[in-house]
């Protein structure tokens, strides 16, 4: 008949004197499971919001941080309206209604991101027998409008990289620019990583910042978990890669190998000069003290470089396309840059069809000139 909230079958015994009553009494029993959608009767009264509220807790150690907190603040932020439905009488209709509000609301970006949350939630109650559908497969996402990357200019970058020769941690925007690190992944990097004599680089880690926890005992606390004074697993932490893509070795510019030499110097001078105060992290990129850079101080100096140049306020993410965008008008194979790129995605290339598409127009204004000559006859 279905299946209970703990996922075991859920069974119903018929007798009769005959087999005629046993028949009739077994068809009406599949009518009633047909009827119910297969749903037990122990979960009729769960709630969506209280199946959220488990399921957050049934994923916890399976996401990473950053993303966990990301499901949780788009359920807490935009789910408030439909908490106190029955699980399974959430319908299409809802989803979609749900959907259209926060694409109208905040941004159709953020439905997109919600509606992937709410699929996998009621997958696994799917599969735990809890519902019969998942009504999220049916419902229909709002369009997200498509954006054009926006990367700085060769001369642009010549010029950031020149304001920023006098920062104590210039070489960390020509690992940027040149390489496309993501910032957790540059902020990460740790001197072992790096291989001045045979020029290469790996990427192994990001570092992120995590969300605090409650370490009091009170049930309800009354104050955030930042201000806990018993907080804990919060903080800059170090943790994997994005992907499993994102764990790649990469061939560092011979003209960028002197600045790298001559960056591991000065850290060795700063080095000397913290003395017992220094925090052997043997990071690439640290505070004076050998410590992590907050990601928010790391952003705020690429904004100031930023200004510093003259160049348009970018995201320092713009960064990261500024060296895919380089390597595509260079003629470098789309595969390649994602594997230099760390994507684990080929989809995430048609964020650079402008580029590409100049590509195909000069291969086949080549190809014409091989074949027929530049006059065309």
């Amino acid at each position: 008949m279905g299946r209970d909230e703990n996922g075991k079958p859920v069974r119903r015994h018929v007798r009769g004197r005959t087999r005629g009553a046993v028949t009739e009494r077994v068809t009406a029993l599949e009518n009633e499971r047909a009827h119910n959608s297969g749903l037990a009767a122990s979960n009729g009264r769960q709630t969506f919001g209280d199946w959220l509220d488990e399921w957050l807790v049934h994923i916890k150690r399976s996401r990473k941080p950053k993303t966990f907190t990301t499901y949780e603040a788009l359920i807490r932020t935009h789910c408030q309206q439909l908490r106190n439905v029955k699980l399974h009488e959430v319908t299409v209709r809802q989803i979609d209604d749900l959907l259209d509000r926060v694409a109208i609301t905040v941004s159709p970006t953020t439905a997109g991101n919600l509606h992937r949350t709410l699929r996998a939630a009621f997958a696994i109650a799917v599969r735990r027998g809890l519902v019969s559908t998942n009504p999220c497969r049916y419902a229909t996402v709002p369009r997200v409008l498509h954006t054009e990357v926006q990367p700085l200019t060769i001369q642009e970058v010549h010029r950031l990289l020149a304001v920023a020769t006098d920062d104590r941690n210039a070489a960390r925007w020509s690992v940027a620019l040149a390489l496309g690190l993501r910032q957790g992944e540059a902020l990460a990097l740790k001197w072992e990583d790096i291989d001045l004599e045979t020029g290469t680089l790996a990427v192994r880690r990001q570092l992120q910042r995590q969300p605090w926890e409650h370490g009091c005992k009170a049930v309800e606390p009354q104050h955030r978990p930042a201000l806990c004074p018993c907080r804990h697993s919060g903080g800059l932490r170090f943790d994997d890669t994005k992907t499993g893509a994102g764990r790649r070795v990469l061939a560092i510019p011979l003209q960028m190998v002197p600045q790298l030499v001559s960056h591991r110097r000065a850290q060795a001078a700063e080095r000397l000069h913290a003395g017992s105060a220094w925090q052997d992290f043997d990071l690439v990129f640290p505070r004076p003290d050998g410590s992590p850079t907050d990601p928010r101080s790391d952003h705020r100096a690429w904004k100031t470089h930023l200004a510093r140049a003259g160049i348009r306020d970018a995201r320092l993410h713009d960064a990261r396309h500024t060296a895919a965008t380089i390597l595509l008008a260079q003629g470098i194979d789309g595969r390649v840059v994602m594997s230099l790129m760390g994507w684990s995605q080929a989809v995430l290339l048609t964020r650079y069809q402008h580029v590409i598409d100049s590509m195909r127009i000069e291969a086949a204004a080549k190809l014409g000139n091989a074949i027929w000559g530049e006059s065309g006859g």
